[in-house]
């Protein structure tokens, strides 16, 4: 029924809410061209088809051949070819059959359109949606719910929160009109700590809420510096930064903020530029720690870093925070400004980043933030991990170094030194991988100079093919004339010693077995870092001075330190060695 326009009020059909194809346009009587059969007997034939009759009688009806029959069938009705009585899925409004007058009349294809009253008609619109699903007509449901959703966005914009709560499909980039946004309240330890800093740093336990303090202090910043404003954002992996810092729950994209007027205020993600641009003009720029390379020439007022002890590469002079630090250099009130939030561990690049004098510390438990947690989650977590290195570190949020760890920082501090002009031994440890996708392969350079240790190398290799890392393993012996090259067998066994052989030209491999665990044979070799009988010499030893320090003797991820302590206590706890001795005297 055409509605009068002077009232708001009146019956609307699908013909008019949704778009449908021309065939359907059409009346019975009208012949297509190409098509010896009017559009009246297409729908006589759609009828037969529902009804379960086999394509060739439809065909013959038609007068023309069972593919052709096929072809028109699906381009005006959304059928595909198969066996009779199937159950075909329709395209939107093409599965509504009949005439423009006969679903006009359908009970289930008209319903009561009142602008002015959007709860009412949605309620109607709801009504026809569960009759149709009674009688199973699944085109008219799919179709009635589109023309909900359209209806929403058209002339009810601020009924998007309703259209949410039926259970209808929602756009990102429509937020609801006048409907106020709930008010954000901040923890302590995710407000900025007040006076002049240069970093922030947030230490806290998983779920403590690092993510939503870093995302609303960067929205501050964004705001504040306005157009021509620059802020990176960093992550582990570009994936952490898209998914955590900026569409996660708590990221960016999710501030209550850009919604507080009921319609999206907030900043344009460009995925394939890697950029965030904000209200005002300032912009975010994605960047992965994996490639701190990517950090120089771009600069930058403000950064966050997410996350910062998970990335795999925190050299003090090459990694991703020393590139980010570079480039934060173009001047704005208060200043250029780090944030830094993580989970602690305790690696010497957080060490070192806590010890900096302009370096502002936020600490919090995962308890602090339990309110917005799933019930019993805290308490679940506290049952299995209380009292052990897990829940001081990922439940705590608290530096878990002393008492537990074999090494400290404090130590490895200490056991900086040079090379002598002379060594009487020198041996490279071997942790293998007997597989090119399993855990890297631990290569360590060790040498002996009277009664102290010297740790010379790490050639450590990680994703390589056994033979890759024989190689690598063999020509660290070369570079340093090693007299031997000393191997783990518990995995691999001869086919370790075989293959170092095979490669090594000639160097000597001896074979050790690990008869107790990682820890217990480990704990000799800190005995002497104590004792300082043990020196690390040169550049380059950062990442197995961190993974001294994270060594919990479980699990893998170990290969370094097991690599040095199999080289040490080869050359300082082993037998007498069998190559020559000289003394002066």
């Amino acid at each position: 029924m055409e509605m009068p326009r002077h009232d708001p009020v009146g019956y609307l059909s699908l013909d008019a809410c949704c778009q449908t194809t021309p065939y359907h346009l059409r009346p019975d009587d009208y012949r297509d061209p190409r098509s010896p059969a009017t559009e009246g007997q297409w729908r006589e034939a759609n009828r037969r088809r529902i009804a379960g009759h086999l394509m060739a009688d439809i065909a013959r009806f038609l007068g023309i051949s069972d593919n052709r029959a096929a072809i028109g069938l699906r381009k005006r009705f959304g059928l595909k070819r198969d066996h009779a009585g199937a159950v075909n899925r329709p395209r939107g409004a093409a599965a509504l059959p009949g005439s423009p007058h006969d679903r006009a009349s359908d009970p289930l294809a008209a319903f009561r359109l009142d602008p002015s009253d959007p709860d009412a008609s949605r309620a109607a619109i709801r009504d026809k949606i569960v009759l149709a699903t009674d009688e199973g007509a699944l085109g008219r449901v799919v179709a009635l719910c589109r023309v909900m959703r359209e209806l929403d966005r058209s002339l009810w914009p601020a009924g998007r929160a309703a259209g949410r709560a039926g259970g209808l499909p929602s756009d990102p980039d429509d937020a609801p009109a006048g409907v106020p946004a709930p008010a954000l309240i901040l923890h302590p330890h995710q407000c900025p700590p007040a006076g002049d800093w240069a970093t922030w740093l947030v230490l806290a336990g998983r779920g403590a809420g690092k993510t939503l303090a870093g995302a609303n202090w960067v929205a501050d910043r964004a705001l504040a510096l306005g157009k021509g404003g620059r802020i990176a954002l960093i992550g582990a992996t570009l994936h952490d930064v898209r998914e955590v810092m900026i569409e996660g729950p708590s990221g960016l994209m999710s501030l209550p903020r850009w919604q507080a007027t009921g319609r999206w205020k907030g900043p344009r993600f460009q995925p394939s530029r890697r950029r965030l641009s904000f209200p005002g003009g300032c912009e975010g720029q994605m960047f992965s720690a994996e490639d701190p390379d990517s950090l120089r020439g771009p600069q930058f007022h403000a950064a966050w870093a997410d996350e910062f002890c998970a990335w795999g590469r925190t050299d003090p002079e090459a990694g991703a925070l020393a590139m980010v630090r570079l480039g934060l250099r173009l001047a704005s009130a208060p200043g250029p400004q780090l944030m830094v939030t993580t989970t602690p561990r305790p690696t010497r690049a957080l060490k070192g980043l806590m010890a900096e004098p302009g370096c502002r510390i936020s600490r919090a438990a995962t308890g602090a933030n339990a309110a917005h947690l799933s019930e019993g989650f805290v308490a679940g977590l506290r049952r299995l991990y209380g009292g052990t290195r897990l829940e001081a570190q990922e439940i705590e949020g608290q530096v878990v170094d002393d008492g537990l760890a074999l090494w400290t920082a404090p130590m490895l501090a200490a056991c900086r030194g040079v090379a002598p002009e002379r060594f009487e031994a020198v041996v490279v440890g071997v942790d293998p991988s007997v597989t090119a996708g399993g855990h890297a392969c631990g290569i360590v350079v060790v040498g002996r100079a009277g009664d102290r240790a010297y740790v010379l190398a790490d050639r450590t290799m990680g994703g390589v093919s056994p033979d890759t890392w024989a190689k690598g393993a063999v020509q660290a012996a070369a570079d340093y004339e090693a007299q031997a090259v000393v191997a783990e067998v518990n995995q691999g066994g001869d086919l370790v010693t075989g293959l170092l052989r095979a490669v090594g030209g000639g160097v000597a491999v001896r074979a050790v077995r690990a008869s107790v665990g990682k820890r217990a044979r480990a704990e000799p070799v800190a005995a002497l870092y104590e004792q300082g009988r043990v020196v690390h010499v040169g550049a380059g030893l950062d990442r197995l001075e961190e993974a001294l320090m994270d060594f919990d003797g479980e699990g893998d991820g170990q290969d370094r330190a097991d690599a040095l302590v199999w080289a040490v206590a080869e050359v300082m706890l082993g037998p007498p060695p069998l190559w020559p001795r000289i003394r002066v005297w």
